[in-house]
């Protein structure tokens, strides 16, 4: 009997490190899931306050600032803006008197006008750019480099703005593209119209994106 007696005691004892076990787990558990709850808010209050993209935050790695996306719009608007004035003025100067000259500045005003549209798509929200957004932040931060600011791309609010941007400038390198391949000066200078009216729709999609990044105007 006294073996017997024993062995129960032996049995009750090993349940009750086991209940003893499982409620320790089951604890253990529901305090991890709080604490966790509780880092992803101050986590979100962080980002908040650092003027973080949460579209753009990894886990772990630094966050895109809207500073960073102005910053890199400002670093394609600004060049572009110049390039397209300069050969918008060469296209003036020559309207009226030399049809090739006239041709080759609006040539390069459409191949400007293409290039900024290119560049600005790259700064959109796609599963390809944020793919890339992710590989340079993960090594600039295994290398202990600053996040580069090809890794700033637009949140999918903006990209519908910037989407409408490259849309109008698309319409207006499109009547370009016409007109430098009128065979006369007149026909050439009859297209003027057209181009005035889709560069202000240009302008009006830079001042909706500006106004979003509450970015000034490019230089020139």
């Amino acid at each position: 009997m006294s073996g017997t007696y024993v062995i129960d005691r032996q049995e009750h004892a090993g349940k009750l490190i086991l209940m003893v076990i499982s409620s320790l787990a089951a604890v253990l558990v529901i305090a991890g899931l709080v604490y966790a709850t509780g880092t992803s808010a101050r986590h979100q209050a962080a980002l908040a306050a650092a003027g973080c993209e949460p579209s753009l935050f990894i886990s772990g790695f630094p966050c895109t600032t809207e500073q960073m996306i102005a910053s890199q719009y400002q670093a394609i608007a600004t060049p572009a803006t110049q390039q397209l004035n300069t050969a918008m003025a060469a296209y003036a100067v020559n309207e009226g008197h030399n049809l090739a000259a006239a041709e080759a500045g609006l040539s390069a005003e459409v191949a400007t006008e293409q290039a900024f549209d290119n560049s600005l798509a790259a700064m959109t929200f796609t599963p390809q750019n944020r793919a890339t957004a992710d590989a340079l932040i993960q090594q600039a931060t295994s290398t202990g480099n600053p996040v580069p600011s090809a890794a700033a791309i637009f949140t999918p609010q903006l990209t519908a703005i910037a989407d409408a941007l490259i849309q109008a400038n698309e319409n207006l390198a499109k009547v370009a593209t016409e007109q430098a391949q009128s065979r006369s000066l007149t026909q050439m200078r009859s297209f003027n119209h057209r181009i005035q009216a889709a560069s202000a729709t240009v302008q009006t999609e830079m001042k909706l994106i500006r106004k979003a990044l509450d970015s000034p105007p490019p230089a020139g």
